[in-house]
């Protein structure tokens, strides 16, 4: 049987390719900019990272084989098999990511992630604050690690006093970040456009670097033959384990692929990686081991010592273009996560500014200045990529893993694989994935923490505001007041009517709000027309327009307008009170005014939340309050009434 979650597993990419992106070869060319910046950056730190001690008595033949046959095979398997043949069909009507895996699950196309089992619940929202944790970080590791390169502009032994000491090249890395970040709110349009062509640079040079590298040595590569990754654990287990996270590191980002799927579709980003990444990256990997059996002191920075020395200052700026690319593109994915939580309901209601005419670039102001303070303090922190790669690639290791544990769930429940073919999916890349999660847990005590304590804190936010809001939901709805008894009372003892049209919004469906009781009440009036609208966010990510709005007549010029969007389209509600008229609700902007309620929470209630956790839900719910920017609603049409909930 054909479910329609397992039909927009099938049809959905190809519609998206064809009808949004007609244009193969300019998709593709954001495609590389966006998508492959970050796990195009590998290459500044993940060969060096696989070393125990990056020193030269570490450095042998049999450890370089081992490393290169590591790093190969893991990206052929992990992004070449298991995400281009796999987890890149998992795409909710074209849309990617942990959230459109997440929206898939539930057993109807409508119902509500909140619905789903609570383990499921919960993993799909760690996945979700696992990106936040990579995200964090990996602006820091990429822009560290390309500026580092500026240490080899004095020569290895030179007595005179390098000015680019450990000391300035932090203080760069925070001016450059810093700087990245004070343009967020111009939007990301004006810096894509050179995003393609830069990275195409990129990819051109270093597999160019690296293939006169591998002419110079090709006795390298033999290191593609999978029996020298059985010499890695055949050394001390410390090896292995520093080997095992260096692979890691070599697929970081790789993630983004799904995750920007509904940007570009499936075949422009397959397109970028086999015949553009892939080979630049494995040529760079070949490279750098060549360089190092030739020469075991380039282990000091293998990357950049593939460059002439003339070459140097001009690579270091392609560097840390390559690495301004990957920040801004880690960043950009932030905002898109972000307002798909508030959309979906699982983070507060933050101010959302959309910086572009077609609103597929957002800009989250608050978050945009917790991310620029929270990653500079990290760079400070650390202080070299060498450091910072403890802290890196747990994330990701974790949020692959979860990605494969759940896309072997919708195939079980949407997609007719029995037990036994799920078992072997993940027999094989949930055991890989986790292999990953093991060997990367290890460097929990060195820098591992950070990960954890970012992914944590995030986790549980949302998990606070979720438990919070059903439970200020189920107190709220005991305010409401059914239509019956209202009209009854308005017949009995009719109020004022005044021209014009009054909007209440609610987040109920049913029932008359609080918010036009307390209208009644205290101001004894009703305008002409009144309509209690709910918008509810869905967990498809659009919702065709035919399908956003019911409207319902309940008698005496009272409606009630049930307007529903998806999780990556705006809560507009002028735009959804124009669809509405389509079904015989007349408006007129100019005599509309709309009226919010203005939820005051205190935790003097008594709820199963403990005391500490209402207090947090308490500050969340402060800045989540019926901002009319969330809403679209224009200046000087909009009317707060205040209600008091205890939880």
């Amino acid at each position: 049987m054909t479910t329609p979650a397992s039909q927009d597993l099938s049809d959905s990419d190809s519609k998206s390719a064809q009808v949004k992106h007609p244009a193969m070869a300019a998709l593709s060319l954001a495609a590389l900019g966006i998508v492959f910046g970050d796990i195009g950056t590998s290459p500044l730190y993940a060969f060096r990272a696989g070393f125990l001690k990056p020193e030269v008595s570490q450095v042998s033949n049999e450890v370089v084989f081992g490393l290169i046959s590591v790093f190969f095979w893991t990206l052929i398997i992990v992004i070449g098999i298991k995400y281009a043949f796999f987890i890149l069909r998992a795409d909710n009507r074209g849309e990617g990511g942990i959230f459109a895996l997440l929206s898939l699950l539930p057993n109807t196309k409508e119902s509500s992630v909140f619905k789903l089992p609570t383990l499921l619940f919960v993993i799909g929202l760690a996945g979700a604050a696992l990106l936040y944790a990579d995200g964090l970080i990996t602006p820091a590791m990429s822009v560290l690690s390309a500026l580092e390169g500026l240490k080899e502009l004095t020569p290895i032994g030179s007595r005179d006093k390098n000015i680019f000491s450990e000391e300035v090249i932090v203080f760069l890395a925070v001016l450059v970040l810093i700087g990245l970040f004070s343009i967020q709110r111009k939007g990301s349009s004006f810096i894509g456009r050179l995003f393609g062509p830069v990275m195409i640079a990129w990819f051109s040079i270093i597999g160019l670097l690296g293939l006169l590298s591998v002419i110079k040595t090709p006795e390298v590569l033999e290191a593609l033959n999978p029996l020298y990754i059985f010499d890695v654990f055949q050394n001390s287990f410390g090896s292995a384990i520093t080997v095992l996270g260096a692979a890691m590191l070599c697929v970081s980002g790789g993630e983004a692929l799904y995750a920007d799927l509904g940007h570009f579709g499936r075949k422009p980003i397959l397109l970028c990686w086999y015949f553009i990444v892939m080979p630049g990256l494995l040529l760079s990997y070949l490279g750098q081991g060549a360089l190092l059996m030739r020469d075991p002191n380039a282990i000091v920075n293998p990357f950049f010592m593939l460059v002439p020395e003339w070459g140097l200052i001009p690579m270091v700026l392609l560097a840390t273009a390559a690495a301004i690319i990957a920040s801004q593109s880690i960043i950009t994915g932030m905002f898109s996560l972000t307002n798909a939580a508030i959309l979906v309901g699982l983070l507060p209601r933050l101010r959302v500014v959309h910086t572009s005419e077609h609103g597929s670039q957002i800009y989250v102001p608050a978050l945009n200045v917790i991310a620029m303070i929270s990653i500079c303090l990290i760079v400070i922190s650390f202080r070299t990529s060498e450091h910072l790669s403890s802290a890196y690639g747990l994330a990701v290791a974790m949020d692959m893993a979860i990605v494969c544990f759940l896309f072997g769930i919708l195939m079980y429940r949407h997609k007719g694989w029995g037990p036994l073919r799920c078992g072997i999916f993940w027999g094989i890349f949930l055991t890989f994935d986790l292999v990953f999660v093991v060997t990367n847990a290890f460097k929990i005590p060195k820098g591992g923490w950070l990960t954890l304590l970012i992914a944590s804190a995030l986790l549980f936010l949302m998990l606070t505001w979720t438990r919070g809001r059903k439970i200020m939901i189920e107190r709220y709805s005991k305010q409401t007041l059914d239509y019956a008894h209202l009209l009854n009372n308005l017949q009995t003892h009719p109020v004022l009517r005044v021209p014009g049209t009054a909007v209440f919004l609610t987040p109920q469906s049913t029932g008359v709000p609080p918010t036009l009781l307390h209208h009644i009440k205290h101001n004894k009036a009703l305008h002409e027309q009144v309509v209690v609208m709910s918008v509810q966010a869905t967990s498809i990510p659009f919702v065709d327009p035919e399908d956003q709005v019911t409207v319902t007549n309940m008698g005496d010029n009272f409606w009630t307008l049930s307007a529903r969007h998806g999780f990556l389209q705006s809560a507009d509600v002028p735009r959804l009170l124009r669809i509405a008229e389509e079904q015989g609700l007349e408006t007129s902007e100019g005599t509309t005014t709309y009226y919010l309620g203005r939820t005051i929470i205190t935790p003097r209630g008594r709820s199963v939340m403990p005391g500490f956790q209402k207090r947090i839900f308490c500050a969340l719910a402060q800045i989540s309050s019926n901002n009319p920017l969330y809403f679209s609603i224009p200046p000087g049409r909009m009317v707060e009434l205040g209600i008091q909930v205890d939880i």
